[in-house]
């Protein structure tokens, strides 16, 4: 019974401990009082708290369940649960850290990327840079290859596929085009920053659900033959070097309503 009392009130403390650890990095984040990459390494120890919470949960659990015993099941449930959902955000995005391609800028055309002009005027000194690197080397799912190379080869189906249309009913089919991405960018969540329909620039910016880093966004939208017109996309992170799969995931989104 003693036991089962401690490894409760364990699994209670270092899930309190953690997710208060945790809700203060990414508040502190927000609200600028400390740099991204301080916040990811306060998320570290925070992430390791709820691991013992879990396991000491788990601990509980056995000793209730082999004992037939419920000292403590109240704190021991919230311990259990709480853990889990607490784990979930930091596991998920390691997770995809190791599962998608370490970059920090993608493109729906990685061999002709849309480029930023309102956007690249926001760049402060120690951000990325705004110019596209798609034919550095990168090693991902055991191939070695090009930026360009590696979307094209394993984001194919989903990404890079060429949006195009034929409109033969336009009257303007850039126009016509250049409006939709226009609509469906704001049904999306992401701040239109600029656009310009002469130059079929469309640009934005989106923000991360944790701690709030903003990626900028490009679509260019341009002729494709008489009757037909073209759009593409690229999502790219201010800052960090790797974003764990969050801007190909935007490009995803994107495809995915364009062609529903």
């Amino acid at each position: 019974m003693r036991f089962q009392l401690l490894a409760a009130r364990t699994a209670f403390a270092a899930l309190i401990f953690g997710a208060a650890a945790a809700a203060g990095a990414v508040a502190a984040v927000r609200l600028g009082l400390i740099p991204y990459r301080t916040g990811v390494m306060v998320m570290w120890p925070a992430t390791g708290l709820g691991l013992v919470a879990l396991a000491s949960a788990l601990l509980w659990l056995k000793s209730a369940i082999g004992r037939n015993e419920g000292t403590a099941k109240r704190i021991g449930m919230i311990a259990l649960l709480g853990s889990l959902v607490f784990l979930y955000p930091p596991l998920s995005t390691v997770y995809r850290g190791f599962t998608e391609m370490p970059i920090h800028d993608a493109s729906t055309d990685p061999d002709d990327p849309p480029r930023f002009v309102a956007l690249s005027k926001l760049r402060q000194p120690g951000m990325n840079s705004p110019e596209p690197d798609f034919q550095r080397e990168v090693h991902f799912r055991g191939d070695d290859g090009t930026v360009a190379y590696l979307l094209h080869e394993f984001y194919q189906g989903d990404v890079t596929k060429p949006m195009a249309r034929l409109m033969p009913r336009s009257a303007s089919p850039v126009k016509a085009l250049f409006w939709r991405c226009f609509e469906i960018s704001k049904s999306l969540g992401w701040t239109i920053v600029d656009h310009s329909e002469k130059e079929g620039r469309i640009e934005a910016a989106a923000a991360s659900f944790w701690f709030g880093q903003v990626s900028d966004i490009v679509i260019r939208v341009k002729t494709r033959g008489p009757i037909g017109a073209r759009a593409d996309v690229r999502a790219q992170s201010r800052i960090g070097a790797i974003d764990n799969g969050f801007n190909i995931s935007l490009l995803k989104d994107f495809v995915e309503k364009f062609w529903h």
